[in-house]
């Protein structure tokens, strides 16, 4: 069960601030082939949102969010059940980010500082003693500027850097980062966009790397367009994937190459149609291990690609109806071992019908089904469709409600992690 609260003061002169919390708690699920989430309990959100105007070009913004997850856990003796003990989870985050932003007649500039931490603490029922206590913290300042060279080309620029940490009884470790980035965008005549960028990181145990982009957009009309894009990228391991839970101090950075073509295409106001192929590979991907259960461990992925085709068509047949169907073809490879990676379908359809009541618009119902086929995991190819839907209704501009099912027929498959029929119901008032 969740619920949540929203207040805006609306803009006072100079001030304007807004205020949310959220209050969630899950109930406990009874370990089976269900795979329901191990963790139960409440959680609890605020964040308050603060613009101060400066005058017409200047302004700032001020962001602070608290958050505590006090969960009971079952622990499992393998993936498969059943739970050995029951632990205590208790996390504390919080947050807090100054940001500056101003403009003139060419510029658009912006610089942000950021802190946060993060507090938690493993308990177990069993021996009544901490079995996990750890304290990460992190800075992150961030500057960047647009200019506008002239009415065809507006040029991005900026520079980023980053310390993170985690201390504990065992552990105490930090990492510096910082990167710097440009990319510009050009218009070439009346039907080519091109955007090249470059991006530079530097992190102080995996030294350096240099990514380029360029992306491309040429429009045949208003109706049709190609788009193309090549990219690089780089990852370091993050502190928590070298030295959290479920850390692995020997992970390497994870590389990327890539590219990607869509072409795109409207028919008058009621059609739409748009194709994709994309082909990636990746050098020492970071993932989870889920072979070790239960204790799960970040790996390198030595050698992996994906390659496939997306394909979307939209139709409105009127009177407030809207069909649309997906297909996506997707082949994910270890290219080490010449083995499927898991938990990816390599074909995955969907059929939508929308419908929004065409006078007010206060009735909204959407219905979808989608279909898996080849979805591989645990080395094992599994197929499985569901059938959802959710109904929004509103009554006016102050009171909106909504019920939906996803998955209704029930199936339920563990290794998916597919967890049965779920129901949710939810209200919301403004006043």
């Amino acid at each position: 069960m969740s619920n949540y609260y929203h207040f805006d003061s609306g803009k006072d002169g100079k001030l304007s601030a807004a205020f949310d919390a959220n209050f969630t708690k899950v109930r406990y699920f009874k370990w089976d082939d269900a795979n329901m989430s191990k963790y139960f309990g409440p959680t609890q959100n605020y964040s308050l949102d603060v613009d101060y105007e400066m005058d017409q070009n200047n302004s700032l913004n001020l962001y602070l969010n608290y958050e505590n997850t006090n969960q009971q856990f079952k622990k499992f003796t393998s993936a498969s059940g059943p739970f050995s003990y029951l632990g205590i989870y208790n996390v504390d985050r919080k947050s807090a980010s100054l940001t500056y932003n101003g403009q003139n007649d060419n510029s658009n500039y912006m610089l942000s500082a950021t802190y946060g931490e993060l507090k938690k603490d493993v308990t177990s029922a069993m021996s009544a003693n901490s079995v996990g206590s750890s304290k990460f913290n992190f800075w992150n300042i961030e500057a960047r500027d647009t200019i506008k060279l002239d009415n065809n080309n507006r040029l991005t620029f900026g520079g980023e850097f980053r310390t993170d940490g985690r201390k504990d009884s065992s552990i105490d470790e930090s990492s510096d980062q910082y990167s710097l980035f440009i990319h510009d965008e050009l218009k070439l005549g009346e039907k080519l966009l091109l955007i090249p960028a470059v991006r530079y990181d530097h992190h102080d145990s995996f030294g350096s790397e240099t990514s380029p982009n360029i992306g491309a957009t040429y429009s045949f009309t208003e109706a049709s367009r190609l788009k193309a894009n090549y990219g690089e990228g780089y990852r370091a391991p993050s502190i928590s994937e070298l030295y959290g839970t479920y850390s692995n101090p020997n992970l390497r950075p994870e590389k990327s190459k890539g590219y990607e073509l869509s072409y795109e295409q409207e028919f008058g106001d009621d059609t739409a149609v748009k194709l994709t192929y994309f082909k990636n590979k990746k050098t020492d991907a970071i993932a989870m291990d889920y072979s070790l259960a239960p204790n799960y461990q970040y790996m390198n992925i030595e050698k992996s690609s994906s390659e496939g085709v997306e394909f979307e068509i939209k139709h409105d047949l009127g009177n407030g109806f809207t069909v649309i169907g997906n297909y996506d073809y997707l082949d994910a490879m270890n290219d080490k071992t010449n083995t499927r990676l898991n938990y990816s379908a390599r074909n995955t359809y969907t059929a939508k019908l929308m419908w929004t009541e065409p006078v007010k618009q206060e009735w909204n119902i959407t219905a979808w089904n989608k279909w898996y086929s080849d979805y591989r995991a645990d080395s094992e190819d599994h197929s499985i469709n569901t059938f959802n839907f959710v109904v929004n209704k509103r009554w006016g501009d102050k009171y909106r409600a909504y019920a939906g099912i996803d998955n209704l027929f029930d199936k339920k498959i563990t290794s998916m992690r597919y967890s049965g029929r779920l129901w949710r119901v939810g209200a919301e008032m403004t006043f």
